[in-house]
Parts: C-alpha cells; structure tokens; sequence
C-alpha cells in the first residue's frame, strides 16, 4: 500500500520553500545593484529613478548642495547635453551595520555618440538603510580632470 503524504507534509514544504525564496539580499550586493540602477537611470534620462535612492535630508558637497538642487542640477544637464553617459570604475564598498560608505571614480559625459564633454570624478558617497532600503544621504565629489 503506497503512503500518500500528509496534509502537515504539503504545508511544511511549502513554508520551507517561500522562507528559502525571501532571504534578503546581501547588503554589499544590493548597494551594488543600487549604483549600476541609478547609473542606467541616468543614461536613461530617468531622474525620478535616480533620484528615488536619496534621503529627503542628502547632503551633496558639505552641504552646499540638497535634493533640490541636485535635480535641478540633474535637469540642467539633461537639457545642456543631447544624452548623458557615466561610466564607472571599481566600487569600494564598506560596510558598518545599517550605515555603508561607497567610493569609485566615475567618467561622466555629455554627448550622443562621441562625448562633446567629459569630467573625471572621485566619488565618496554615505548611504544608510531606511525601511529595509537602501539611501544615500550624503556625498562628496571632486574632479579628477
């Protein structure tokens, strides 16, 4: 006589597999997954989605610089250049509880298909985790060349 598995059995499973599906993502990867996001919205054209990643209260420069002026910045840029391109470089990621610094260098351009302008820029951005998500509510830059 076969054994047909229990009621008990199914549902067990069935929580085991949906706790295996909602590990969370590693913090290291998912503030990775943030900066390559914010660098396709970006070349997108998608401010909101870029934008979307900062704290209400960011701090760009020691403070010479909020979220408003950073979309206005990012607006006047849209409109100064046909497209806009970033490409970074290795990113320094670095760890401390529910707080992460982020450091890479970025090549941002404005242009279609040759760059008409382009500025080498060394970026230390702070972030800290706001409802399970990840914000960046400081950062500093400064060109390279």
């Amino acid at each position: 006589m076969k054994r047909v598995p229990s009621a008990r059995w199914f549902c067990a499973l069935a929580l085991a597999t949906c706790l295996a599906g909602c590990r969370r993502e590693p913090d290291e990867q998912a503030l990775r997954r943030t900066i390559a996001e914010m660098e396709v919205a970006v070349e997108q054209g998608d401010h909101r989605d870029f934008l979307d990643h900062f704290d209400a209260q960011f701090a760009g420069n020691g403070g010479d610089m909020d979220l408003r002026q950073l979309r206005a910045t990012l607006a006047a840029l849209s409109l100064r250049h046909e497209q806009l391109g970033v490409t970074l470089g290795p990113i320094d990621v670095k760890l401390f509880d529910d707080r992460a610094t982020i450091r890479f260098e970025a090549l941002a351009t404005g242009g279609s298909w040759m760059p008409q302008t382009g500025q080498m820029l060394e970026v230390e951005s702070h972030w800290k985790r706001v409802d399970g998500q990840w914000r960046c509510f400081a950062a500093d830059w400064k060109e390279r060349w």
